[in-house]
């Protein structure tokens, strides 16, 4: 089983393998909480957040890159299992960061932003695999979830695959 972790690039390798972008989604923010953490500021758009049907709001980050909002996806995997992705379609439509300042990306960190995410195309179950925010870190019930592009994933697998021959 090819486990994302196991991959261990740095920077530079990411960088120059085009292995990116990749939103990490790790937790499903819990709605009621942040309504009243931004009830003290009436502008905010979270103040009156009704998710639709097909959208998640999700604590996320991204490594080595800037995701911008409106951007793409069209594959998502689990951190533990890679080889068993999904095809989706998943566009990033807000972000908040440190909950408090809207963002038009999410930022090249390992900080989490929380963003709402579209699966126009209706939510796929492997999300049931993300931690519930207000839940403990049970690494053996719940996974962190990748959003990618397939071409991205095929070089993804191309590295698991150089790795298999060593």
């Amino acid at each position: 089983m090819a486990i994302f972790s196991d991959l261990e690039l740095s920077a530079p390798e990411v960088i120059s393998k085009g292995i990116f972008p990749i939103l990490i989604l790790t937790s499903i923010a819990d709605q009621e909480r942040m309504k009243d953490y931004y009830s003290k500021n009436p502008e905010h758009p979270f103040n009156s957040l009704n998710l639709k049907e097909n959208q998640i709001l999700a604590a996320c980050c991204s490594y080595y890159t800037d995701i911008p909002i409106g951007s793409k996806f069209d594959v998502v995997f689990s951190g533990r299992d890679v080889e068993n992705f999904l095809n989706v379609t998943a566009v990033l439509e807000y972000a908040s960061y440190n909950r408090s300042f809207e963002v038009d990306m999410v930022p090249n960190s390992i900080t989490s932003v929380v963003a709402i995410i579209d699966f126009p195309e209706g939510k796929p179950e492997i999300l049931n695999k993300l931690r519930l925010e207000n839940e403990k870190r049970d690494f053996n019930t719940y996974d962190e979830l990748y959003l990618t592009e397939k071409k991205v994933l095929d070089k993804i697998l191309k590295e698991f695959d150089k790795k298999k021959e060593l």
